[in-house]
């Protein structure tokens, strides 16, 4: 089982240029990871902006082995043709499956950069994938494992109506990515997934269990799914010790939904939580916090006096995993007094009370 270090246990200073760790960025609303081995590196889900870049000049790597976007959505797909078409880097394999649904200047754009990178030169192509993809996904000792979709549900793709499986949304078709550093599970990156997804992982029988989890669709409600039930179910089966929403302050609808933060915590009570940015259920908009708490990666919220945990770096050492910032940090600034009202830090629910079955006398047959 893999173990979860304090901070004291291992100092910041021991990171080296050789680091086999999963970085999920702050991007605001959005998400996107890169997960590296030394200066080998996959990008899985691009936000727009330029965050991702500067991790990698920050990194030095100048070939990405893997493109994954999970979804057509902007906020998981918006920076991939900036990554594309990069001249400074070369990129091995962009993976991400059809929308036929998807008419956007933002998918039409990606396809595009496929095709213009592919006759530039330095790009290996595109493919579909899915849970049934032949080839294994490595990122020097890192494997990127796919818990979904299946080759089914991605070859169907969003629909209003299938043979299948009936209507398909484009989150419901998301591509989940379980991240196994030296072939321990680590991060769980469920990009968009909802409860019909959740039911097909679980009907084919794939495991999602990882020390963390990066919530899907950033803690927003999950399609006409019940929240709580939701986040409580899929946090039960993570069973995650630290769970991440990636999140931009300010932003309303304000994510993390309640709901969903007291499913989480229904299921995995001790788990650590922390979002990149401070949602408004937490913290007053216009009340600026420091960004000396967070590690020195770049980070969306750092400059608009917004960050929570900010970008969060999650290596694997000899002792297990060690996060950056470090967990006791993180928590120190969250109970600090200068987070007003951190939701992560409200009461655990009590189950809740069934309702009251009122039940219709029986009238005796008087034939």
């Amino acid at each position: 089982m893999t173990d979860l270090t304090t901070p004291t246990e291992l100092a910041l200073s021991q990171q080296t240029e050789a680091d086999l760790a999963v970085t999920v960025l702050d991007v605001g609303h959005g998400n996107s990871a890169v997960v590296r081995d030394g200066s080998t590196c996959a990008v899985i889900d691009a936000a727009p902006g330029d965050i991702v870049q500067r991790e990698l000049d920050r990194v030095g790597c100048e070939h990405i082995e893997h493109l994954i976007i999970s979804h057509s959505d902007q906020d998981h797909a918006g920076g991939g043709p900036q990554i594309l078409l990069d001249p400074l880097r070369t990129v091995g394999t962009a993976w991400f499956n059809p929308d036929a649904k998807k008419n956007s200047r933002i998918w039409e754009r990606l396809i595009r950069a496929v095709h213009t990178r592919h006759r530039r030169g330095g790009f290996g192509g595109h493919q579909m994938l899915h849970t049934e993809t032949p080839q294994t996904l490595y990122c020097g000792r890192a494997r990127l494992e796919v818990c979904h979709p299946s080759f089914l549900m991605a070859g169907t793709g969003p629909t209003d109506a299938s043979p299948t499986f009936g209507k398909l949304d484009t989150n419901t078709v998301s591509i989940v990515v379980r991240v196994h550093l030296e072939e321990e599970p680590a991060v769980l990156l469920a990009a968009d997934m909802d409860a019909v997804a959740l039911k097909h992982v679980q009907e084919n029988g794939h495991q999602l269990s990882a020390p963390v989890l990066v919530f899907p669709h950033h803690g927003g409600l999950p399609g006409k799914a019940d929240p709580q039930s939701f986040a409580k179910d899929l946090t039960g089966l993570v069973a995650p010790r630290l769970v991440i929403f990636s999140i931009r302050g300010g932003l309303r609808p304000a994510n993390p939904h309640r709901e969903i933060m007291a499913g989480v915590r229904l299921a995995a009570p001790d788990a650590h939580i922390a979002c990149t940015q401070l949602s408004v259920h937490c913290h007053e908009e216009k009340q600026l916090v420091t960004d000396r708490h967070l590690a020195v990666i770049p980070a969306a919220g750092r400059k608009s006096g917004r960050s929570c945990a900010g970008s969060v770096t999650v290596t694997r050492v000899e002792a297990g995993l060690r996060f950056d910032p470090p967990l006791e940090t993180h928590r120190s600034f969250v109970d600090s007094g200068t987070v007003a009202s951190p939701l992560c830090r409200l009461p655990i629910p009590g189950p809740r009370k069934a309702p009251d079955i009122i039940g219709l006398e029986e009238v005796a047959d008087g034939t």
